[in-house]
């Protein structure tokens, strides 16, 4: 039996503690531990202590097996010095005086509050809403501000994810010399921007190569306005996406005058995922639709230019692409140029940084943070949603609950 309870203490992180007893429960294990008497008199160096009073027995989650409640518990003992004679409460080490859970209990918890509702995890846990509620809201910085003062140069990734209908959370994350979530802000206000930046060191800002973010412009502004020697690179992702929305607008508005509908999906897959039937209809199109046709062209001609070798093959096709699509016969062949007139340096400055730094990451970051967002219908509380989200791409090492 002794060794069965030193391996199911080692297994559940006691082996510190002084276990007097396990038992088993209706609901799971129950273990009792010792409250050794004070080392030292509170004024003297005495180490004889006499008990004074023993007070009513306490408890506090541990843990969970299973989603089983492993409670530890113990008896509270107040001692009295015999030399000095003040008296002092005795309890296990390390615990506080009118703990509410153990730092075990919340690191099981709070990976669990970054996947599910906290009504789920309440019920599964067998413990109060608010209290896991308050354990997300527990105040600490969760933003990372070292970073900048870190030697080595640094690449951002940005982009922005609902909150609730328009409103717009932004990730920051930082690319080389690592992958890692940075922070999320609550809103995109060019304010939220300017204060964040301002809390980097001048010498930290200088060390920012580059900034990934989707096409619009404030971004930009709000970057070359921190970090001017710092290129802007847009994401290949929204640039395809950009050619996409213009051709759509331009297949909408030749249905409505033809009067016939034109497929959708020929003109969406790339060549290597089109059917016989597919290909057959996208063939067509030049004939009955050459503005449209040729808006297709002006979208596939990315797909290659994106894969030029280096920066002087690519600024030689973007510059050809532009002729082209300024002379298209559709009006959104023309706002397309312009459009990627005014990002020319930004497309280009993906040659520049090199290809190592995709926008990939910061957007499966988002793919994450959609997950519990939509299996909790949603957020009211717009703070907690950010903390909620943030402490998901923590390491244990850094979230603020377990370091208190």
């Amino acid at each position: 039996m002794e060794e069965c309870t030193a391996e199911l203490t080692t297994v559940l992180g006691l082996a510190h503690e002084q276990v007097t007893a396990v038992g088993e429960t209706a609901t799971g294990w129950r273990v009792h531990v010792e409250s050794p008497q004070p080392a030292a008199g509170p004024m003297c160096d005495g180490t004889r202590w006499h008990r004074h009073a023993r007070l009513a027995p306490r408890g506090v989650a541990h843990t969970w097996v299973a989603d089983a409640p492993v409670p530890v518990a113990w008896t509270p003992v107040r001692s009295r010095c015999v030399g000095c004679h003040p008296t002092a409460p005795a309890r296990p080490v390390g615990r506080a005086p009118w703990p509410r859970g153990s730092p075990a209990a919340q690191r099981a918890a709070l990976p669990r509050l970054t996947r599910d509702r906290v009504r789920g995890v309440a019920t599964v846990r067998g413990v109060g809403e608010g209290r896991l509620r308050r354990l997300v809201d527990t105040p600490g910085p969760l933003d990372d501000d070292t970073w900048g003062a870190h030697p080595g140069d640094r690449v951002l990734s940005i982009d922005e994810a609902s909150f609730r209908g328009t409103d717009r959370c932004l990730t920051i994350a930082l690319l080389a010399p690592e992958r890692r979530v940075l922070t999320i802000w609550a809103d995109d206000r060019i304010a939220t921007w300017d204060a964040w930046f301002a809390r980097i060191p001048p010498d930290g800002r200088a060390r920012i190569r580059g900034g990934g973010i989707d096409m619009k412009g404030a971004y930009r502004q709000a970057i070359q306005r921190a970090c001017p020697r710092a290129p802007v690179l847009v994401d290949p992702f929204h640039i395809v996406k950009e050619g996409t929305h213009r051709r759509e607008e331009a297949r909408r508005d030749e249905q409505d005058v033809a009067g016939a509908s034109i497929r959708r999906w020929p003109l969406i897959k790339g060549v290597e995922h089109r059917r016989p039937d597919q290909a057959a209809a996208l063939a067509t199109i030049p004939a009955t639709d050459p503005a449209l046709g040729a808006l297709h062209r002006l979208k596939e001609d990315w797909r290659q230019l994106l894969q030029a070798p280096d920066r002087t093959t690519a600024a030689a096709q973007l510059s050809r692409w532009l002729i082209h699509a300024e002379a298209c016969d559709h009006a959104e062949g023309y706002a397309w140029a312009q459009t990627m007139k005014r990002w020319r340096p930004a497309i280009l400055a993906r040659w520049e940084l090199g290809r190592e730094f995709p926008h990939g990451f910061i957007e499966g970051c988002h793919t994450k943070i959609k997950a519990p967002d939509r299996l909790r219908y949603g957020f009211r509380n717009r703070d907690r949603y950010r903390r909620k989200m943030l402490l998901g791409f923590l390491p244990e090492t850094a979230i603020p609950q377990l370091l208190t």
